[in-house]
């Protein structure tokens, strides 16, 4: 690759490099699906008033997005219309009780059974921050787990095929050898990799990043100087893929905030190529369609960096298209329960 940096776009609103002070003051939306068919509350006297005024106060934050606000306010009305469950103290952020984390009341009530015998509940955020996306992908791919015939159309859909059968569905990998080492020396890790055999009969895998309502983060001391490492890993990994356009310098992902995450886990699939673990590769970024920030701005911007190769191996998905192929997939009746589960829980009216 040479040296010359095309030119990024310099988006910031909303990718954690902005000031608090200069991000945009959240748009508070004024009334959650699930609050809808609520019976009439008679009038209120000041008082009362005033305690719902700052109830309604304390659930926002002003530096939410406009997707943010809606889903921080969606999830809120979750929490306490169907899982009845209340932790004011802790807003706006939206926590469940210690009591019910470790119940496991963030996860799907068709699986949670199912989820428990994977992953012990406990009172971390994974297991009580509602709006954060580290639960989610227990909910969307663990049921995967028990119907991969069904899983195995999906993903056929999903890539273009060439999917012989899905043989494991893991979350949180960074490939199979315990040593950071063999892959980028760091700690990148997919949310969700499936892995599969092929119709060659070799092994495949898919690695998954999924989001919520995140956008970018902020870079740390090392990973700005292994960007800058000329001999480094990710340069190394990043110009023996072919997976970008010869222009690319990669010291442009230093201030690309909203770009940053997309590259490390796309060229980890590459390492797990390189390392001989798998045949065929192809990473899926997953978000909402209503997070504007990987809609409009990152996703579009990223490929322009790609070549055909890269394009080929890079799936932007939305829940929105997921949660139909798992309609078409999926037929059972507890199937059907968990989409209705994902749809109430996940998608936010606009």
């Amino acid at each position: 690759m040479t040296t010359e940096t095309p030119q990024l776009n310099n988006h910031k609103q909303n990718c954690g490099s902005a000031s608090a002070e200069s991000k945009p003051a959240c748009v508070i939306p004024s009334v959650s699906n699930f609050a809808e068919g609520k019976a009439e509350h008679p009038p209120m006297h000041n008082g009362e008033q005033n305690r719902e005024q700052k109830m309604i106060t304390d659930k926002t934050y002003r530096y939410d997005d406009e997707f943010k606000a809606k889903a921080r306010a969606h999830q809120f009305a979750f929490r306490e219309n169907v899982l009845n469950d209340f932790y004011d103290e802790k807003n706006p952020q939206v926590i469940l009780t210690p009591d019910a984390a470790k119940k496991g009341l963030i996860f799907c009530d068709t699986y949670r059974d199912f989820i428990q015998k994977k992953r012990a509940f406990g009172t971390s955020a994974l297991f009580s921050n509602m709006l954060r996306s580290e639960h989610i992908p227990y909910n969307i791919f663990t049921p995967m787990e028990k119907d991969k015939l069904a899983a195995t159309a999906l993903f056929n859909e999903v890539i273009g095929g060439g999917i012989l059968r899905i043989d494991n569905i893991y979350i949180e990998f960074a490939g199979k050898s315990p040593k950071r080492s063999e892959y980028l020396k760091d700690g990148t890790s997919f949310d969700t990799f499936i892995e599969y055999t092929t119709t060659e009969d070799d092994k495949g895998g898919i690695g998954i990043e999924v989001k919520y309502t995140e956008n970018g983060y902020r870079i740390r001391d090392k990973e700005k100087k292994d960007i800058k490492n000329p001999n480094g890993r990710y340069r190394q990994v990043s110009e023996e893929s072919n997976y970008f356009i010869p222009s690319l310098d990669i010291s442009s992902f230093i201030k690309a905030n909203h770009l940053r995450q997309i590259w490390r886990n796309h060229i980890l699939g590459y390492s797990m190529l390189r390392k001989g673990e798998i045949k065929r590769f192809h990473y899926i970024h997953l978000y909402p369609e209503g997070n504007k920030h990987f809609h409009q701005y990152a996703i579009p911007e990223y490929k322009q960096l790609l070549t055909e190769k890269g394009c080929n191996s890079f799936i932007d998905l939305t829940y929105e298209s997921l949660f139909k192929l798992i309609d078409s997939c999926f037929k059972q009746d507890e199937q059907k329960e968990w989409l209705e589960y994902l749809k109430k829980r996940y998608i936010v009216e606009l």
